[in-house]
């Protein structure tokens, strides 16, 4: 019994730690490109002299076990918050977190009454309709 339950730890240990490890193209697709001179392409696609850089210093960063977090801290503090693809879930930037979900659905209920509206309006043509029918039939 106390076989199996080492076995399973290990199965599992040795199944996670490669989810839970981040590679170096994950963090390149979260990085723009700190070229001055107006590339806007994300790092993992640039060839710009500055892209090549930035990536040889992550390559480093994760090769002294830096954590994902630390990696983008050090960056940050280095390039500023422009460096990043998407911006960080904290302080002001929550706003462009919540500005799509409360978006759509702004927009799905501007849409859901401007259709119900506009229903509303042809029920009422169908009865004045069905009403002027009726008058024309009568002698």
């Amino acid at each position: 019994m106390k076989h199996k339950i080492i076995a399973i730890w290990f199965f599992l240990l040795v199944f996670t730690v490669p989810v839970l490890a981040v590679t170096e193209d994950e963090i390149f697709t979260n990085l723009n490109c700190p070229d001055k001179e107006g590339c806007i392409m994300i790092v993992v696609d640039c060839t710009c002299p500055s892209s090549l850089e930035i990536k040889d210093k992550v390559r480093a960063m994760l090769d002294r076990g830096l954590s994902e977090k630390k990696i983008y801290d050090n960056l940050m503090a280095e390039y500023g918050k422009g460096v990043l693809a998407t911006p960080p879930k904290e302080g002001f930037d929550w706003i462009v977190w919540l500005a799509l979900p409360a978006g759509v659905i702004v927009g799905g209920v501007v849409v859901y009454k401007i259709s119900r509206k506009r229903m509303d309006e042809n029920e009422e043509f169908d009865i004045e309709y069905e009403k002027f029918l009726q008058e024309r039939e009568k002698p």
